[in-house]
């Protein structure tokens, strides 16, 4: 037998679901947050290319992905550098279209909502917004 939620019981599980999470509090919260997008993003044949690379690249990706959240979030200064230069060198082999960001924002809100739910987890989707809406702009003007 198969059971027909509504659309209205849906939106109540998922707030009770919510309401359950904490806010990201540290690092290794960042970290969990990186790691489960990229297992979805790797999965998804039309994200995955963008992000392939050598192990040790990927590696220092990731440090470097964590440190920019990191300062954004506690102010620690352990990140110094654009994010510019790295997509538009990624953009001349695959194109990082107006489709491709948003299917990026989908994949980091989804994570970030999955994981965690309060002002840190809600500032860390306005910022990818925000970062989102200014490379597609430079990209795809």
């Amino acid at each position: 037998m198969e059971v027909n939620i509504s659309n209205n019981a849906r939106e109540v599980f998922q707030v009770v679901q919510k309401s359950k999470l904490s806010d990201i509090s540290n690092r290794s919260d960042i970290t969990k947050v990186i790691l489960s997008f990229y297992d979805k993003v790797h999965k998804d044949p039309e994200m995955a290319p963008i992000f392939k690379m050598p192990a040790e690249e990927w590696e220092r990706h990731i440090i470097r992905t964590e440190n920019f959240w990191e300062n954004w979030l506690f102010q620690t200064g352990n990140y110094h550098g654009g994010l510019m230069w790295v997509h538009i060198e990624k953009n001349q082999t695959h194109p990082l279209t107006t489709d491709l960001f948003e299917k990026w924002l989908s994949y980091w809100f989804l994570t970030l909502d999955e994981l965690f739910a309060g002002e840190k987890a809600d500032f860390m989707k306005s910022k990818a917004l925000e970062i989102a809406q200014m490379m597609n702009k430079r990209l795809n003007a």
